[in-house]
């Protein structure tokens, strides 16, 4: 993860966010600047996006990249790598440009963020009731990380085979870990 630029309120961060070359987040006060990725970190993110877009087929459930931002609370403001929303889409004002309600959350993460992703983030999207799952995945080897939401909190199942096909059940389907690693070269 990126270090702090410094702290803002609301208001300046969007300001400051549109203005940005690059995405911005912002957690309580602070900006949090979220700097490119490796070819690896990009790749990941586009065979994600393509291997949802298959999986949901016909269903009512947009795709949405990491230029979407999404609301965790008044103070809390992310952009995950990769979202989907079923359902009409709800966006905080008539630009469309921060969700309210993705139905899952997909983070990929780089030696600087793991912490950030595994810890933080799953805390923030702990905090948006409709967040049924959030999957990350690495970067520098197979492996994907599934958390389902249940009425007890979330359950946690561990990928790491190429063979293995994740279960997407907010979203009625699978991921195969195949397509989401195709082509790279990674330790298994």
């Amino acid at each position: 993860m990126a270090s702090k630029i410094r702290e803002m309120t609301v208001a300046e961060y969007f300001a400051f966010d549109e203005a940005s070359e690059i995405r911005n987040e912002y957690i309580d006060g602070d900006i949090i600047p979220m700097t490119g990725g490796t070819g690896n970190h990009a790749a990941i993110i586009a065979y994600t996006i393509a291997a949802f877009v298959n999986a949901l087929g016909n269903r009512n459930c947009i795709v949405r990249s990491s230029d979407m931002r999404v609301r965790i609370d008044a103070s809390r403001y992310v952009y995950p790598d990769v979202s989907v929303v079923c359902g009409e889409a709800e966006y905080e004002d008539s630009r469309d440009v921060t969700l309210l309600n993705p139905t899952i959350v997909v983070e990929v993460t780089s030696p600087s963020s793991i912490a950030y992703d595994h810890v933080d983030k799953l805390g923030f999207y702990s905090d948006v009731p409709s967040i049924g799952g959030y999957l990350i995945l690495d970067q520098e080897r197979v492996y994907a990380e599934w958390h389902s939401r249940t009425e007890s909190g979330w359950h946690v199942r561990q990928f790491s085979d190429l063979k293995d096909i994740i279960p997407l059940e907010p979203l009625d389907c699978e991921l195969p870990l195949g397509q989401v690693y195709r082509g790279l070269k990674l330790p298994a």
